[in-house]
Parts: structure tokens; sequence; C-alpha cells
């Protein structure tokens, strides 16, 4: 592939070309929020597949509207502003369906002494990270507020995976599956029984299948219609996975989600 600063910035090859440009600024906030961290046009450049004067223009319009600005890095890097992020707090439903789970993780992340972590389904492809209560132990997991994970990959997947219809499941499973990890499966066959035994125990388990030694357990939360909306999963490092105490984390995670599921929908 050219690299993108050696490609000509040509337009959009197909839609309106307002569609194309604020779907490019939508992929520009959405790498910035995966990095949690100030990022250069040329880097964004690179992670974006879009040449840098296209990244630099866009930029330049979500800052002077608000939605990003420029650090006070000798070198010039740009991060989300806080009006962005104010919103994606603010934002509903998710507000409300935060709201209700606050509680609920702070208390099990005290009972487990290890990271909780909150995600929600976008559309269905993906968890997204929207809250998360961290670990009492200097050694812990951590990942960024606005982190995405692909279904196959996660306990909070998998554990999304199995609260719905088979023939959905079937259909997503169906698509092309990032192997991610060295433990990562992209076998259909084998996720799907990984779902089934998710289905059957009401939690779903993840060991190094996303990120390097880490390892997780988690369980699904239900919207009003019965439907999965969010996931609660216990994450930690490797060295403090125990299988035999799995069954244990399992019954508190999927507590604490059906805990969840009952305050949000009453």
């Amino acid at each position: 592939m050219m690299p993108a600063t050696e490609r000509p910035d040509e337009p959009a090859a197909q839609g309106p070309a307002g569609t194309q440009t604020l779907i490019r600024g939508l992929r520009v906030l959405e790498v910035m929020a995966v990095q949690n961290r100030p990022i250069g046009v040329g880097e964004l450049s690179r992670l974006i597949d879009l040449p840098k004067s296209t990244v630099q223009r866009l930029l330049r319009t979500l800052g002077q509207e608000g939605w990003a600005e420029m650090s006070s890095d000798p070198t010039t890097r740009w991060r989300l502003s806080p009006r962005l992020l104010a919103l994606a707090r603010t934002g509903a439903p998710w507000k409300t369906l935060r709201e209700a789970a606050i509680p609920h993780l702070a208390a099990l992340g005290a009972r487990t002494g290890e990271t909780i972590h909150f995600s929600v389904l976008d559309r269905d492809v993906q968890m997204v990270l929207i809250d998360r209560v961290d670990s009492i132990h200097p050694v812990r997991t951590f990942n960024a507020i606005g982190a995405s994970t692909p279904l196959h990959t996660s306990a909070s997947g998998k554990a999304v995976l199995a609260m719905l219809p088979l023939d959905e499941v079937e259909r997503i499973l169906a698509r092309p599956l990032e192997k991610v990890m060295p433990n990562t499966s992209t076998d259909p066959r084998h996720l799907m029984h990984q779902v089934l035994e998710a289905k059957e125990r009401g939690y779903a388990v993840n060991i190094s299948e996303n990120r390097p030694h880490v390892c997780a357990v988690g369980a699904a939360v239900a919207g009003p219609g019965g439907r999965p909306v969010a996931a609660v999963t216990i994450s930690m490092p490797d060295v403090r996975f125990e299988p035999a105490r799995v069954p244990e984390w399992g019954a508190w995670v999927r507590d604490t989600a059906r805990a969840i599921t009952d305050t949000f929908t009453d």
C-alpha cells in the first residue's frame, strides 16, 4: 500500500463530498479517542490511511468547532477537547445506562480488587468502553475510556453474543474475523461453541485473546427489550488468573450484570 503521505489528496470516489468529510472527521475523532494521548498529524495520517494534508484540514475544522485542540507539547499534537469528552459522558441513552451501572461496578471492584470494565455494544461489530473501576493492585490491567474491542476477541463481546439469537450470532461470526492475538479464535465453529458455553453459564471468558497477558470474565447487560446493550467484565493480568476461581468470578460478574439490568430497566 502506498504511504498516505505520498497519495494525492483526491476527492471522494463516491457519495456526497460533505458526507465523506463527515465520515473522515469521525474517523479522526475515533482514533484520537482510542490513543488516549496527544497525537501528531503524521501518526494520525498513518493510522487512518489518509494524506497528511487531509488530516491537517480535518483537525483545523474540528479545532475551530471546539471538538479538538492542540496540546502544549513542543511538537504540535492534537487531543480531544473537554467539550467532546463531556458530551460523551452526558449523552443519552448511555448516560442513564452508565448511571445505573456505577454503584454496581464500584461494588464489584471492591469485592474483587481487580479492574472492572463497563462496555456498550456498538452496532453488532464491537464493544466500546464507557466506564472503568481501577484495580487496587500495583500490577493491573488498563484500557482507555473509548477503546473498542471486536466481539469475538473479548469476554464482553462473547457475553453479548450469548444473549443474541443464534441466527444473528451465525451471521456475525460468518464475517472475516481478525486474529488479534495468537490466542484469538477466528474459527466460527469454535467461537459458536464458546458462545453456547457462555449462554449456558451466564458469563464468558477471555484468556489473552485481545491483549497480551490479560484475562477477563464478563457478562451481558440487557436493555428494556431484553436484547444485550452492554457488558461488565472483571479484567486482570494473567499472573493472577486462576482457572479454579472462574466459576466464582463468573457468578459475581453475572450477578452484577443482572443487577445493572434490573436497575436500568426498572
